[in-house]
């Protein structure tokens, strides 16, 4: 499978925020009072932080989560591997977008690797949330991307949907091992980003 062009999710994929992100949403879970005996990683690895919300919480719970978040993701780190796969793919004459819930403080998160990018895609530009496709396909059209030629990269089941839904290839990268059944049919599954540099 040849893959050109690389569409990217922001949070768990290219940067390794999900601890923080899970310790704020433990931290909103216990201030609102909320009981949850679940497995809360998978919940929102498989689902959303969002859904947890308007499943279990008041109309509150999702804005404390946020600001909480925000107060303690104060150190915003890459996977290692990460710059040389973006550059690699540069180099070759690919292009890599970002497409990306998080709102525009992903531009701040991604510093130094945001001249890799062609073009990033925050919450705040209002595209259906993922897995609509409503954003991949204004990347394919804006940029007469091949389909054939591109791939959605992400750690979540929604990611690979809004792949799917979009047409082009699809990378799940899943460095926990919840996902290895791979009953959403992701092209390639990934553990680690090493991987990908092996190849």
């Amino acid at each position: 499978m040849e893959i050109k062009n690389y569409i990217w999710d922001f949070d768990g994929t290219l940067f390794d925020t999900y601890p923080v992100m899970l310790d704020a949403l433990q931290q909103t879970i216990a201030k609102h009072g909320i009981q949850y005996d679940g497995y809360l990683a998978y919940f929102i690895k498989k689902y959303s932080i969002r859904k947890f919300a308007l499943d279990y919480a008041t109309p509150e719970f999702i804005n404390d989560y946020h600001a909480l978040e925000t107060k303690l993701q104060t150190d915003v780190k890459f996977y290692p591997q990460i710059p040389t796969i973006l550059a690699d793919i540069v180099n070759k004459g690919g292009q890599n977008f970002v497409v990306s819930h998080r709102d525009d403080k992903t531009y701040a998160y991604l510093g130094e690797l945001a001249p890799l990018f062609t073009e990033i895609i925050t919450g705040d530009n209002h595209f259906a949330r993922k897995p609509d496709p409503e954003a991949l396909t204004y990347l394919l059209d804006k940029y007469e991307l091949e389909p054939s030629q591109t791939g959605m990269v992400g750690d979540r089941p929604l990611d690979i949907l809004a792949g799917q839904n979009a047409g082009v290839k699809t990378i799940l990268f899943d460095e926990a091992g919840i996902f290895l059944d791979n009953v959403i049919k992701a092209d390639v599954l990934i553990q680690t980003w090493q991987t990908m540099i092996d190849q």
